[in-house]
């Protein structure tokens, strides 16, 4: 994947619609075509960040099966810490630039690895050995 330059990050991160575009196309965000449970494909967008199937009334996050699942940071935060992550700065350092908890930066920086080694390696069964959990 080719690397970012600063000037084209700039104009991602000030505008959160252009950060979710982004992820979107870079495949970190899905896009839903339909509800994933009824298979309606008659949804819209409620309010910020949420979708609703308009049969079933039921609503869904659009962070839904991506990374970003459990996290509540914003998009362009994200695209940041991605940026420190490839700059190899230290987690410590990186929560302080992000202006975020030391435990949310720690535990996104390994979401990260996480995808990176599943990715490369396609095996979740050494990760137990670096999240320091038994089998």
């Amino acid at each position: 994947m080719e690397k970012m330059k600063i000037v084209e990050l700039s104009k991602l991160i000030t505008d959160e619609l252009k950060a979710e575009e982004f992820l979107r196309q870079k495949g970190i965000l899905k896009t839903f075509m339909h509800y994933p449970y009824c298979r309606n494909k008659h949804i819209g967008k409620v309010r910020r960040n949420f979708l609703k199937c308009f049969r079933c009334k039921q609503e869904w996050s659009v962070r839904k099966g991506s990374i970003l699942e459990n996290l509540k940071i914003p998009f362009s935060k994200f695209i940041l810490a991605l940026k420190l992550f490839e700059l190899e700065v230290p987690v410590l350092r990186a929560g302080k630039e992000l202006n975020l908890a030391y435990n949310t930066t720690h535990k996104l920086f390994m979401l990260i690895r996480e995808r990176i080694y599943t990715a490369t390696c396609g095996d979740d069964l050494s990760l137990a050995f670096w999240k320091g959990e038994e089998k």
